[in-house]
């Protein structure tokens, strides 16, 4: 895998931008948003072994939150390619990815609920 390394206040990459890889990330920590309603939403930081940009990994679609580094951090790149070479050679590999997508989805439902209550 390839590693890329970041400085602090660097983008990674944009809500509504193209998405077809995902990062792990080594060594750092990164601030995920999202702009709701013209304000600026932290959605979680991110350090050490985690992932992010996983859902454009196996859809396609635009990204949906904004990363930026909130220090000097360096990330593994997971390409489509490295992808889909586990899926057909070591299926098992992906779980934990499977795990965070899980997570995530249960935490946005999380958000959700709570946002709704407070309206």
């Amino acid at each position: 895998m390839k590693i890329l390394n970041f400085n602090s206040g660097e983008v990674v990459f944009e809500e509504g931008s193209d998405s077809n890889c995902a990062y792990l990330v080594e060594e750092g920590k990164f601030e995920v948003s999202r702009i709701h309603n013209g304000k600026k939403l932290v959605m979680g930081i991110l350090k050490a072994k985690d992932i992010f940009g996983e859902m454009g990994i196996i859809d396609n679609q635009p990204r949906s939150a904004t990363v930026i580094s909130l220090e000097k951090s360096k990330v593994s790149l997971i390409t489509q390619e490295c992808f889909h070479s586990l899926e057909q050679t070591n299926p098992q590999a992906l779980m934990p990815l499977l795990r965070v997508l899980s997570a995530r989805i249960r935490d946005t439902f999380k958000l959700s609920k709570m946002q709704h209550s407070s309206s």
